[in-house]
């Protein structure tokens, strides 16, 4: 009870003891004397088993007397439950253990139920559990020495948000003038049709009405609208825009490709070292 509620800190607990006992012991309800009188004292397995399946919060379970307070301790929970109440109890222990306390922590390998007690004043985060799974102490994603966790939380942020998918839609489409749906134009004319039900027909230059196009305008390959008011500046801002989102997209694609290739082979290397071991 003592470890528990320092967070399994001996130290802690050694600190809070010497200095008031008093207070200790009734913050987690360890009394000199513990009385429970009937009918209170019939009620309680009932009582203990039913905190029990409601969940961890049996581990601070008190006495139902009001004038009481004393704790519901391990002692008690094996001397009045059933074996399969104490086997619950058992594990809200452990998992207490583990996730209370700075030292421990559980391997965030999927399908691993094994813990890891790490050396706080060790001067690497790298942990390898005895499932073979190497991953970082500190933010407990997969092994990235010598780069900083603040670092990975960036690349795996910017691998899993939306910030890509926008750079592609701005680099690689234009929003219909009319319904302002995203339009790809992978190859051919700069005559756009925008899908039903809009069907909107325009310049992808320059976004106008098709209608006002023809000859005079460039063609179906070029226009001189568009031309025109670039040169004055009239696109400027949203060429810019599409520029750097390009190029952001290149420079992310480039290094993805050789992230994802690298970590492809790591994984088949560590798939094929597992089956050796398996196999030896």
């Amino acid at each position: 009870m003592l470890l528990r509620r320092y967070n399994w800190n001996v130290s802690n607990v050694h600190e809070a003891w010497f200095a008031n006992e008093d207070e200790v012991r009734k913050a987690v309800g360890l009394l000199d004397k513990t009385e429970i009188k009937p009918p209170k004292a019939r009620e309680l397995p009932s009582y203990i088993s039913t905190s029990i399946s409601d969940g961890p919060g049996c581990l601070t379970l008190r006495c139902p007397t009001p004038s009481c307070g004393a704790a519901v301790g391990v002692d008690m929970v094996n001397m009045l439950t059933s074996d399969e109440d104490k086997k619950k109890y058992q594990r809200y222990l452990l998992r207490s253990y583990i996730e209370d306390n700075k030292k421990t922590k559980w391997c965030p390998a999927p399908g691993c139920d094994c813990a890891i007690e790490f050396d706080l004043g060790s001067g690497s985060y790298d942990v390898t559990c005895h499932c073979s799974y190497s991953f970082c102490w500190n933010c407990t994603e997969e092994a990235h020495r010598p780069v900083d966790c603040e670092t990975v939380s960036k690349w795996i942020m910017k691998n899993s948000a939306e910030s890509e998918n926008m750079n592609w839609i701005l680099a690689n489409s234009k929003p219909c003038p009319k319904c302002k749906r995203p339009i790809e134009k992978n190859q051919g004319c700069m005559h756009m049709t925008c899908n039903p039900p809009c069907k909107y027909e325009f310049c992808w230059l320059c976004l106008g009405q098709w209608s006002d196009h023809g000859e005079r305008t460039g063609g179906f390959y070029a226009c001189n609208r568009y031309e025109s008011a670039k040169q004055e500046g009239a696109y400027d801002e949203s060429e810019r825009r599409r520029e750097m989102a390009k190029n952001s997209l290149e420079r992310y694609t480039h290094y993805y490709e050789r992230w994802a290739t690298n970590q492809s082979s790591r994984q088949k290397a560590l798939a094929d070292l597992h089956q050796m071991q398996t196999v030896h």
